[in-house]
């Protein structure tokens, strides 16, 4: 939730930036979003592996 307020405050302000410095920064906000991946904790949860998940004996 915290990486998503960092992106929407970094949204917001670029409105009032120069179309310049818009451009530029919105493309390097898309690569840093990309980066992170999606930031839905929905998202994360249902991917989630959890630690029995992640290991099965082999004996059991």
């Amino acid at each position: 939730m915290t990486v998503e307020r960092f992106f929407a405050d970094v949204e917001e302000r670029l409105k009032s930036a120069t179309d310049e410095r818009r451009h530029r920064l919105q493309e390097r906000v898309t690569l840093a979003r990309a980066m992170m991946g999606g930031v839905d904790p929905l998202d994360f949860i249902e991917s989630w592996v959890t630690p029995e998940e992640r290991h099965r004996s082999k004996y059991a």
